[in-house]
């Protein structure tokens, strides 16, 4: 979902973004169903391209921002916000999948 934000913040001047809770998301799809390997394999390609499109950003375009409602007051938000939020909350991710792997 962030990885769309980032684009949507990208490609268009100052939008107003809906922000979705994930646990609502996830409720509302098969995602907790789908096996680990086929889900895991399409993560990878979601991030390798996120990191393609990312990547030649020019500097100003991280200062970029939108307007995020729908969880509580409404907020500016960059690309920049949204790409460490990503990082951090991948790298949570990261840290229980280490913890499973070595028990």
């Amino acid at each position: 979902m962030w990885g769309k934000y980032i684009a949507m913040i990208v490609a268009e001047d100052r939008p107003t973004i809906r922000a979705i809770n994930p646990t609502t998301w996830i409720k509302s799809t098969n995602y907790p169903e789908l096996e680990f390997g086929p889900s895991f394999r399409a993560f990878t390609k979601q991030r390798a391209e996120l990191l393609a499109f990312l990547r030649p950003l020019p500097v100003v375009a991280w200062s970029r921002s939108a307007t995020v409602t729908g969880a509580g007051r409404p907020r500016e938000r960059t690309v920049l916000e949204y790409g460490r939020w990503l990082a951090n909350h991948e790298r949570s991710h990261v840290k229980h999948i280490a913890r499973i792997v070595s028990e």
